[in-house]
């Protein structure tokens, strides 16, 4: 959003504070203590204290099991699962992911591209024990992994080369992009084929299949993923079976969403 012209008189210093509060323990991979949310806000302790105060009273944040520590609270979660079900195409997307689940045994999902990030909307985990790792509101970096090459998909090649010049590049696996020509090469495959299947491309043992969901305008706006362990999958069947069912359950949301091709 731009900033207004009285920009000074409408910004609410007190509430952006807060806020930055939840996304600094919300980004911390552990509980952070009093000491530690001053020095990342730049604060003094007792000014940091009133924020923490507060947000513990409205429950947006608890203590941790580590004394004087602090991490994210329930309400929060609420908000952010809110948000996932205010999105129409979950609403679209959950029976048909449901049956899909059903159908092939194994745990199903529908995501989006939101900024750098594969951000999971649906998750409906298999009624065995091939459960996949992934679930409602799961980030996962999109360059690393073959949801996110199918998303990025939707991106032309000046558009892919902004996306990679701000990555920090990591190595996950041995098929994890390292560099702007090796993402562009991915996602331009997973593009011409119109899917992706993938062993072990972001996690040793982990398989997936992923199909773009496209709109009105034929821009893909999402993604359907198969994906649990290795063990929850018949690779003898995966362009048999489960792409092709992938592949209808991606046609029903897009056809939902106005999508008229194929």
């Amino acid at each position: 959003m731009a900033k207004a012209s009285n920009h000074d008189v409408y910004f609410v210093p007190g509430l952006f504070r807060g806020l930055r509060v939840l996304e600094i323990l919300g980004a911390a991979e552990t509980p952070m203590s009093l000491s530690d949310i001053a020095r990342a806000m730049e604060l003094s302790r007792s000014s940091a204290f009133r924020l923490v105060y507060t947000l513990r009273q409205m429950e947006f944040i608890r203590e941790a099991e580590q004394a004087n520590t602090f991490t994210l609270g329930a309400r929060v979660l609420n908000l952010g699962f809110a948000y996932l079900n205010q999105q129409p195409i979950t609403a679209i997307a959950r029976p048909i992911l449901a049956n899909l689940r059903d159908e092939t045994g194994v745990s199903t999902h529908l995501s989006v591209l939101e900024g750098d990030d594969v951000l999971y909307l649906v998750s409906h985990q298999a009624r065995s024990g091939y459960v996949s790792n992934m679930r409602t509101g799961t980030r996962t970096q999109a360059y690393a992994s073959a949801i996110g090459w199918c998303l990025l998909g939707n991106l032309d090649e000046d558009e892919l080369r902004v996306f990679a010049a701000h990555q920090n590049w990591h190595r996950f696996t041995d098929h994890t992009p390292m560099d702007p020509a090796s993402l562009i090469a991915r996602v331009t495959e997973v593009r011409e084929t119109g899917f992706v299947i993938s062993r072990g491309f972001r996690e040793p043992g982990g398989s997936s299949v992923a199909v773009p969901v496209r709109d009105h305008s034929g821009g893909i706006v999402a993604c359907v993923n198969l994906s649990g362990p290795d063990s929850g999958f018949d690779f003898d069947r995966m362009e048999s079976f489960y792409l092709p069912l992938a592949q209808t359950a991606a046609q029903e949301i897009s056809r939902a969403l106005g999508h008229q091709g194929g």
